[in-house]
């Protein structure tokens, strides 16, 4: 029998310090590690610079240790209408809002991993040759038949547990409705037979601020948290820190929201924009630099490097 552990890679803090507590601590790679270990990022094709760049150091560090690590961008593992967020942005004239769901992290993270894993492990494992992914899962049900579940390690530090995903309320009510009919599993059963998902550090009671303060005592790069430019969770300190520092992006995204909210005009007070019912990414940034723009360079980016916004995803 073989293991097989995959890293789910955001190049943030999280995912960033449980690789590098592999690569230092034996006891933390023996605890974790289940046989091969390999690091995987989706990119959403919308992440900041400072990611990408840290991309390149995790890249070279996985070689020097003699660890896979694989760079999903515009793959054939993302879903067709999902290639980038703004791939989506242009193709229905739409954006993400407060209001809206989060399918951004389903379709460009989750789902482009976990097609990958199944090419790979057909690949890998049982002689598939084709550049041609394959569909269904079944080589991950394959391998967790011969040789257990595969563990896939998710970067959520302790005291972010909310972010350990649950059963939706809309999922458990349409459980509920359909009880008299023939029941089906919200959790797919590929998934279930095939997948471990481990959060190693809540189980070692690792807090966001240790990661910092080990991070630095073990000699490694501190990342920015990483997440999407154009988030709605984004703080009206984050959107004055990129207003200041990369304009061009905040331009593009208020262009964005002013074509969807010209284009669905017809919708009236479901017509959503950034941050919901009310005010424009224009009229934030005013607040924004009403509150803080007496704030300098320094503490604006001091803000931002302890204030990761997408910590609302779940996973």
């Amino acid at each position: 029998m073989v293991g097989l552990t995959i890293l789910s890679f955001g190049a943030g803090q999280d995912s960033s310090f449980i690789l590098y507590m592999m690569i230092t601590f034996k006891w933390f790679r023996d605890k974790y590690v289940k046989g091969k270990l390999i690091v995987v990022f989706s990119d959403t094709g919308n992440e900041y610079r400072y990611t990408y760049d840290h991309i390149l150091y995790i890249q070279d560090l996985c070689r020097k240790h003699g660890i896979e690590f694989y760079f999903l961008s515009q793959s054939p593992y993302h879903p067709r209408t999902w290639k980038s967020l703004e791939h989506q942005y242009q193709r229905n004239d739409n954006i993400m809002s407060l209001t809206g769901s989060r399918s951004c992290t389903d379709k460009l993270k989750i789902q482009p991993i976990y097609n990958f894993l199944d090419h790979y492990i057909a690949q890998e494992y049982y002689g598939y040759s084709s550049d041609k992914p394959t569909k269904g899962k079944h080589y991950i049900k394959r391998f967790a038949c011969d040789n257990g579940k595969i563990r896939v390690i998710i970067g959520i530090a302790h005291g972010e547990e909310r972010r350990i995903k649950k059963p939706s309320k809309k999922a458990m009510k349409g459980m509920q409705r359909t009880l008299h009919k023939q029941w089906k599993h919200p959790i797919p059963l590929w998934f279930r037979e095939g997948i471990e998902k481990c959060y190693c550090l809540v189980d070692e009671l690792i807090s966001r601020w240790d990661i910092h303060e080990q991070t630095e005592q073990m000699g490694f790069v501190l990342p920015f948290p990483s997440n999407c430019r154009f988030c709605p969770y984004i703080t009206k300190q984050e959107l004055l820190w990129m207003y200041r520092f990369q304009p061009w992006d905040f331009l593009m995204w208020a262009h964005y929201e002013k074509r969807k909210l010209t284009k669905w005009a017809c919708k009236g007070s479901e017509n959503h924009g950034v941050k919901g019912e009310g005010k424009t990414l224009d009229e934030i940034l005013k607040e924004a630099i009403a509150e803080y723009g007496d704030w300098s360079d320094d503490q604006l980016t001091e803000y931002k490097m302890s204030h990761g916004h997408c910590v609302m995803s779940s996973y």
